[in-house]
């Protein structure tokens, strides 16, 4: 691959956090599990990293480094943030205060999947999280993504639906296929991550398998024949009956509902 097209892909996949208009210091930065800090060559599994809107500016925070750290994709630098600066709130989310502002830290160089610099002579880089590739258990994903988490605490599954599917006499599987590089994904596997713990000790049982950016490298896809995410496998006993796609998983107990009322 030439440098060339490498920094296309990088651009590309750090375009959603230079689409937007800067936001001031002052807005409030969310916890995000999308990205992460890695120092002296190796992810620091003590860091935090926090958003900035849909991405103006992301601050890096961790018992590693001496200050936390303000990466600014529009301004192409990072800077050291006063600690004293940083003001935790209690849902999670942290503000800069008035001159949180040190000092730069030098220009980050945009590599294929995040960014690099130099700190005080260390190797340091935020990039973004390695996809998750196989089996997955329901707490698994909800311990591997914040989105994730947040999505199906704030998701209300139909309750009659769920009564009804918790009712189910016939052993069923959904195997669900999934992308967490994949935008609509994110969108749906919080969902179907709630509906899956809402049914578990039924008949009912939801399998989740992660799937790298090129599905049709994938083994697991080849067997079964998977060529988009989100895609949910529905096997009643050992037989498939059907499969859920796309937009149908918009509601995820609806979805299931609907395949069984018609297998």
């Amino acid at each position: 691959m030439t440098e060339t097209m490498r920094r296309i892909l990088a651009l590309a996949l750090l375009l959603p956090l230079t689409a937007v208009a800067a936001v001031s210091a002052q807005d409030g930065f969310r916890p995000t599990s999308e990205y992460v800090f890695e120092l002296d060559g190796s992810t620091d599994p003590g860091a935090e990293v926090f958003v900035q809107g849909q991405g103006a500016a992301f601050l890096i925070v961790s018992d590693s480094i001496e200050s936390p750290l303000l990466v600014e994709p529009r301004a192409g630098d990072v800077k050291a943030v006063s600690l004293l600066k940083v003001a935790r709130q209690a849902d999670g989310t942290v503000n800069l205060l008035p001159n949180a502002v040190a000092a730069s830290e030098g220009a980050f160089t945009v590599e294929m999947d995040g960014v690099t610099f130099d700190l005080d002579g260390h190797p340091a880089g935020l990039m973004v999280k390695p996809p998750w590739i196989g089996d997955a258990g329901i707490q698994d994903l909800l311990d591997y993504s914040l989105e994730y988490r947040r999505g199906a605490e704030d998701y209300t599954a139909s309750e009659p639906i769920l009564r009804e599917l918790q009712a189910e006499d016939r052993p069923v599987t959904v195997r669900v296929f999934f992308g967490s590089w994949c935008p609509h994904c994110q969108m749906v596997m919080p969902r179907i991550l709630k509906v899956a713990e809402a049914l578990r000790g039924s008949k009912i049982a939801l399998e989740f398998y992660g799937l790298p950016r090129g599905i049709g490298d994938d083994p697991e896809a080849k067997r079964w024949d998977i060529d988009g995410v989100p895609t949910g496998v529905v096997l009643i006993g050992d037989r498939e009956v059907a499969r859920i796609s796309g937009g149908e998983w918009k509601i995820p107990e609806l979805a299931i509902k609907n395949v069984l009322d018609g297998a």
